[in-house]
């Protein structure tokens, strides 16, 4: 692996209930170097965007967090790791071949289907940002999803089976470059890059907010995180998470 720092410390378990939460305990009770990896089998707790669960089949994704500390961001710039984190993903998997999206806040899509997903969790102060653990599932070994239809995996998509261990490894590296690009204040290029790979931007499509539908265009991400659409009347709204549905 090469890399500077990330996954330099490496930490492999055959069951946990959850990366993101051994990580968040661990580091209030003990001092661990930015770049730690956690990286799971199996869990039995797995966790997604705002309350949901990530399900995953042992030994067939990856499942992993990575600790990073950017003091060098502000609270209010929170956002900008998501957007580097993304694109970290992205640019591991658009190598094996096209057809890869962001859809937002941090979601990985192959054509309309789903392929990773990212939890960041953050450890703050009153002014200053201290701590991030940064949660990946990635699929890649699965041959079918029960009860996920939008759901697929590397597998699936390129037609062989990956060494886990080594695509982790490539996405410490594609991640620990982009990370680097944020501490450079390199962010304006990281938010352009992240726009063009954004699924749906600058497309009309069917949104649902509130139960209701619209039909709208993503033509921005703000700052915040919040994404900004523009109605077929010209009107601008921009939403949180859960505020508004992709629909069709």
């Amino acid at each position: 692996m090469e890399t500077l720092f990330i996954g330099k410390n490496w930490l492999k378990f055959d069951q946990i209930s959850s990366t993101n939460d051994w990580l968040m305990e661990q580091i209030s009770i003990q001092k661990l170097t930015e770049g730690t990896v956690v990286f799971a089998l199996h869990q039995t707790n797995g966790k997604g965007q705002r309350g949901s669960s990530w399900s995953a089949v042992e030994a067939k994704s990856l499942t992993f967090s990575v600790l990073l500390k950017p003091s060098f961001l502000s609270i209010s710039k929170a956002f900008d790791l998501s957007v580097c984190v993304a694109l970290a993903i992205h640019d591991c998997l658009i190598e094996l071949r096209p057809g890869f999206h962001i859809k937002w806040p941090n979601d990985i899509y192959f054509e309309d289907q789903k392929i990773a997903g990212v939890l960041i969790e953050n450890q703050m102060s009153k002014s200053a940002y201290q701590n991030a653990v940064v949660g990946v599932g990635l699929n890649v070994n699965q041959d079918e999803f029960d009860d996920l239809p939008k759901a697929i995996s590397l597998k699936q998509i390129v037609g062989i089976e990956f060494p886990l261990a080594k695509v982790l490894e490539r996405l410490c590296e594609t991640m620990e470059a982009r990370y680097l690009q944020l501490r450079a204040s390199k962010y304006e290029s990281l938010k352009s890059e992240y726009l063009s790979k954004l699924y749906w931007f600058n497309e009309t499509h069917f949104f649902k907010i509130k139960n209701e539908l619209i039909q709208a265009k993503i033509v921005d991400v703000l700052r915040n995180g919040r994404l900004l659409v523009k109605l077929t009347n010209g009107k601008l709204l921009d939403f949180d998470i859960k505020e508004i549905e992709f629909v069709e």
